[in-house]
């Protein structure tokens, strides 16, 4: 008889349980504060021997809850997981100037967060989208302290597609535009908010997104905008990479990300059935591939 394995995040989401309610019992929420600014924490302990310790960085207008399913899979293989908000993001301080959040600044956050955790000097990095962008700023600025990279579902330069509209929507609304132009693409009414008529999921994202820093939102879309690749200088830390991404990954063009592993001489791997959040669609597939991936390193 084959055992039943746990519901991805996306199905406990259709149950109404959101990302925060999905953080395990077993982890713990903090705080540290970096350059002025508490910063929001999770961390769980391995169960068993502890084999390696992973730091997760959540994308743009993301939080540390986002990676709240990996969590138990990710102990039970043996792995002390944290992540947390980056500056600005939902639970997390962050400076009312944009100046606060070039991308030097965020890279250097990350090294931060390991020093006041005392993670250690062989700690495996997982960024997802805007997250890998910031990663890889932090890999560059010294890899000293990573066993390895994860490129989850992110790309090595400025994607195009929607940026421009949605830097517009950013410009002209605030972080409610980004709202009216998901609601408007999903075909639902762009004043459900506004009508009181959001399901509880809805209502989440939504209290997530307006409670991030308008300073955090225009700084990172810069950041997307402007990205520039740094593939040639990241395959020469030697660190190695996994780049992998939903089959239906639609941010970062699928040929890009796999490009960018060629030219890494990356493990690549697409998760069949998962989008832009393979980590939601595929919660414990996500697990399994990170957890041995880590282990090979």
């Amino acid at each position: 008889m084959t055992a039943q394995l746990p519901l991805n995040s996306i199905e406990l989401e259709a149950q109404g349980i959101n990302l925060a309610q999905q953080l395990p019992p077993r982890a713990t929420r903090e705080s540290i504060e970096i350059d002025g600014n508490k910063l929001a924490t999770i961390t769980i302990e391995p169960v068993g021997e502890h084999i390696g310790t992973a730091l997760l960085v959540p994308g743009y207008t993301s939080s540390a809850d986002t990676f709240n399913g990996l969590l138990q899979p990710l102990s039970e293989r043996g792995y002390k997981v944290m992540s947390f908000s980056q500056r600005g993001q939902c639970l997390s301080e962050g400076p009312d100037d944009v100046a606060g959040y070039e991308l030097s600044r965020l890279g250097k956050d990350i090294h931060e967060v390991i020093e006041k955790l005392g993670l250690g000097d062989q700690v495996h990095l997982l960024g997802h989208s805007f997250g890998g962008v910031v990663s890889i700023e932090a890999v560059l600025h010294n890899h000293s302290p990573f066993a390895s990279l994860t490129l989850w579902n992110s790309g090595p330069r400025n994607m195009g597609g929607t940026l421009p509209t949605e830097q517009q929507a950013l410009k002209e609304q605030g972080p409610r535009g980004f709202f009216v132009l998901s609601q408007l693409a999903a075909g639902r009414d762009p004043e459900a908010d506004n009508k009181g008529e959001l399901n509880l999921i809805e209502q989440y994202y939504y209290d997530r997104l307006m409670s991030t820093k308008t300073a955090q939102l225009e700084a990172g879309m810069e950041i997307l905008v402007n990205q520039v690749d740094r593939t040639l200088e990241l395959s020469r830390t030697g660190i190695p990479v996994l780049v992998s991404h939903g089959a239906n990954d639609d941010a970062w063009p699928i040929d890009m990300q796999r490009e960018m592993a060629e030219q890494l001489g990356a493990d690549y791997v697409i998760l069949a059935n998962a989008g832009h959040s393979a980590h939601a669609d595929r919660t414990y597939a996500s697990a399994q591939l990170l957890a041995t991936f880590w282990d090979e390193h």
